[in-house]
This record gives structure tokens, sequence and C-alpha cells, in this order.
């Protein structure tokens, strides 16, 4: 299974070029909303047509704007799935399940897989029922049996899981895992989620303004990402514009500070970026001492989530006032030993853990 995309297509004040190559793997198209992650699908669903370039799925091609070709969305079997479950009103579960099979065979036959495939999602007892009397999660159930029923040459999809509570996403995502794990296709699953997007595939796509900016596997994003729209897709709250000031050394020009970083810094470095739990409190220092990449910072403001209290310091520059933020674990750690409003904490900021960009 295979996917060749190389695409244009022009909106009003936007225009998505779009080049990806896929084999029998999960990508997620991670990205900002309106970035175009939509639009991509579409356009290889047969829902939207491109203006020019060409779709290749399983060697079939879908659409060359050179050589005339476009199928239909019937003819190019794609399962797209979006956040809206798009099942018919007037169809019981396993009709609606059957309705995206191949109508050739026999209807016996179909209503036996359909049923199969009800009860990978637990849907099996529900299988006679309309769809106005299930809840948004088992309707996204059945959505997702009809899909994969359909034996499609690709799947698709679209921020499913985005009106689902945590627990029931969670549970989707294990069913969807234990799917993929069996069923041998190319995945593309667009998402602005980026944990969702990591415990769901193998490689992300990073999608800016309407283009792929870079693709990598989850561990090689997070730990050496090489755009700013990558850092800040992959969850890193602290970027700032940079630049060299020595062979190993980078100013964050908006925070007023300086870090060596251990390493060349490339010429033409333009941004700079610190996970916000990627820092720590200084405390193998003599008070007055101040090692490499410590700053003095005072707490501006603490606010708690269940296992976490993200923390605001004030940074240096005093003409554009500005913060960073902070994590830190609250689990097991007594309340007085947690930084509060107004404490004043030497930080440390591991040069391992600085990311330089140049784009």
């Amino acid at each position: 299974m295979s996917l060749s995309l190389d695409i244009k297509k022009r909106y009003p004040g936007f225009t998505l070029d779009v080049a990806l190559e896929a084999g029998e793997e999960r990508i997620g198209l991670l990205g900002a909303s309106g970035c175009g992650k939509s639009c991509t699908l579409r356009c290889i669903a047969g829902v939207e047509t491109p203006d020019e370039g060409r779709i290749v799925v399983n060697g079939v091609t879908f659409f060359d704007s050179a050589a005339g070709i476009n199928l239909t969305p019937q003819q190019r079997k794609c399962a797209l799935l979006f956040q809206n479950y798009q099942l018919f009103p007037n169809l019981t579960v396993a009709d609606n399940v059957c309705a995206g099979m191949d109508r050739g065979r026999d209807a016996a036959r179909r209503r036996e897989d359909a049923l199969r495939f009800l009860e990978i999602f637990g849907m099996g007892d529900y299988a006679d029922r309309y769809p106005a009397r299930l809840s948004g999660g088992q309707q996204q159930r059945v959505a997702l049996a009809r899909m994969l029923a359909a034996r499609p040459g690709i799947l698709m999809f679209d921020e499913p899981f985005s009106a689902l509570d945590s627990y029931l996403k969670s549970a989707l995502e294990q069913n969807l895992l234990d799917v993929f794990s069996v069923v041998k296709r190319t995945v593309l699953y667009v998402s602005h989620d980026i944990d969702e997007a990591c415990r769901l595939c193998e490689r992300i796509a990073v999608m800016h303004n309407g283009r792929i900016e870079e693709v990598g596997g989850v561990s090689e994003l997070m730990e050496r990402p090489a755009t700013l729209a990558a850092l800040r897709l992959t969850g890193c709250k602290n970027t700032s514009p940079a630049e060299k000031v020595g062979p190993t050394s980078v100013r964050a020009l908006d925070w007023g500070m300086t870090f060596d970083v251990g390493r060349e810094v490339p010429d033409d470095v333009a941004y700079l970026g610190i996970r916000a739990s990627y820092f720590h409190v200084d405390r193998d220092r003599a008070a007055g001492e101040r090692g490499r990449n410590s700053y003095d910072l005072p707490v501006a403001r603490v606010s708690d989530s269940r296992f976490e209290r993200l923390v605001l310091l004030d940074v240096p520059r005093a003409d554009a006032p500005s913060r960073l933020q902070w994590r830190v674990n609250k689990v097991g750690t007594p309340e007085s030993e947690l930084p509060h409003e107004g404490d004043v904490l030497r930080m440390h900021f591991d040069a391992r853990r600085i990311h330089l960009v140049t784009r």
C-alpha cells in the first residue's frame, strides 16, 4: 500500500502546495487550524479537485492534471472519516455499515461482515437500532466500523475524536490501534493534538500555511525539530527569534538571554526553543554564584492542573516584557517545595535541550 501526492490548489488568500510519499504506515498531518490538513484529505478523496499535480494510491492514478485523469470519489474507494459521522438516519446500524461495502457481494455475507466489524467496536448489540437512538460516541464507533468494512485502499481520519470525552477517546484510540495492527493500509490522520498524533502515528508531517514543513518519526521530531512550526506544534511553549553571538553561543532576542549550547551554532540560526519541562532550579551552587545558562527569574504567576503546576517566569528584557512557561510535576512534592508567586528562582537551562532552528 502506498501514496504518492504532489498537488497544488489555490483558494482565496491561500494556496495548498503539498508533496508527500507514504508507504504502509500511519502518518499524522499536524498543524494549526486553517493550514490545509483537511483540504489535503478532501483532494485525495475526490471531494475537491486540485488545480494541478498528481495523486497515486496503491498504483492507481486518482488524479493527474497533465494526463487529464480525475477519478470520481466512488471510483477512488477511499475512506474519509470526519468529525461529524455522516451516518444515514433512515438506515439501521447494520445497514449503515453495509452501505459502504461492495454492492456486488451477497447481502447475507455483507450483513455477516457488518456484524463482525461492529463487534470489533463493541456495537454488535446495536445492529438493529437507528443512529438517532445512539450517543455521539456510539455513532463514532459505527462510523469506524463502516469505514473499515468498506476495505478502502487508504484510510483517512479528519480529527475524528475531537468531540469526545477523554475516557471514550482513549478507548477508541486503543480500538484503532488494534485494527491498525492487522489492517495493513496507508493511514493519514489529521490532528492538531501532538499527543494524539504521537499515540496513533508512526511518522508526523508538520503542515504550515498550506505546505508540509517537515516529516519525521515521533522521537526525531520531538528531539530534533528543524522549523519553528515543528517546534510550536510539538508543544514547545517557549520560542524566540535568535541570533548567533559566538561559536557556541546564541541570544534569545525576545528574552534578552544568552545561552551557550555546547555545540556549533548555525550562522543562519533564526529561532530558539526551550520546552516547558526542559529546565530546572539550580540548587548546586552557593548563593551569589551563577553558572553557565543560569538566570535569576521572578515567578509572575502559578496555576495548577491535576498533576502539574504551570509557572510563568519573568525574563530580564525590560523594553518588551516577556515570560517563560515552566511545568513542574506536583506528584509527591510537598506544597512548601513548589514554586509560588513572588519567588525568585535561579533557573538552569540544559544546553543539550535548547533547540535551534533556521526557519
